[in-house]
């Protein structure tokens, strides 16, 4: 033959997006045959195996199950392979015979025990105040400061009689004095020497221990004692019928 002849057919089926491509090539020169078949049916079958989920635009996403699944149980088992090895390490024995929680546990109870003592012991000592145990019988040293103040023009003090006007104005001092938290234990007594018009002369004396060199640079120095009375002065309401000129005080020591 002096020809070669050459045939082919193609057949191709499609059944529900299924394609099957198959080609039978003929060669009568030499009597061979060719026969092959598409890798679509192979394709598709495997597209169908993987779950779709479809969104609503339309886009396709393949998810995994095995995937997930398999995730998913890592993790557990890795919690609960971390969560055997705490309670493991918490049972130990560390000291005695103890494990480790029960040791953990004592630790936290003597803490909270050492506070508690603590809050007790501190307000113990806040409420005993040192200062407050002294005793007044050794105060031997005198310790006198002396002055005068003016009353009010008007006073309505000129309607009582000098003598009451002089105890009364002794129980201003004193009362000045015995209510200061800084020199009430250290006072003694106030008393009016000589009142002429409206100025009056005072004498203060206070006892001291007998080691008393900071005492009387700082608590019962001058500038201490008459700020004392001084403010006391400008807190006096002004309708008092005993009220002092705050300006009018001198004080000195004496």
């Amino acid at each position: 033959m002096s020809d070669a002849l050459e045939k082919t057919s193609e057949v191709v089926c499609d059944n529900n997006n299924i394609s099957d491509d198959q080609t039978i090539q003929l060669n009568p020169g030499n009597g061979a045959c060719t026969y092959h078949v598409g890798s679509g049916t192979d394709e598709v079958s495997h597209l169908l195996s993987t779950p779709q989920v479809t969104e609503n635009n339309g886009e396709q996403h393949i998810v995994d199950v095995d995937d997930v699944s398999n995730g998913s149980s890592t993790e557990t088992s890795k919690w609960r392979r971390e969560l055997r090895s705490l309670k493991t390490e918490l049972n130990q024995v560390v000291v005695w015979k103890l494990r480790l929680w029960v040791v953990i546990l004592l630790i936290f109870l003597v803490i909270t025990l050492v506070i508690g003592i603590s809050v007790i012991v501190c307000a113990v000592i806040d409420d005993d105040d040192g200062d407050e145990n002294y005793d007044k019988s050794s105060f031997v040293v005198e310790r006198f400061f002396r002055g005068n103040f003016t009353l009010d023009n008007s006073s309505t003090s000129y309607s009582l009689d000098q003598e009451t006007l002089l105890e009364q104005l002794e129980q201003k001092l004193t009362g000045v004095y015995s209510s200061s938290p800084a020199l009430e234990r250290y006072f003694s007594i106030a008393t009016i020497n000589h009142l002429q018009d409206t100025t009056a002369q005072f004498k203060i004396k206070f006892m001291m221990p007998s080691e008393h060199e900071e005492l009387v640079r700082y608590t019962l120095s001058l500038k201490m004692v008459k700020n004392v009375l001084v403010q006391h002065l400008y807190d006096q309401d002004t309708g008092d019928p005993l009220y002092i000129i705050p300006t009018s005080l001198s004080m000195e020591l004496g």
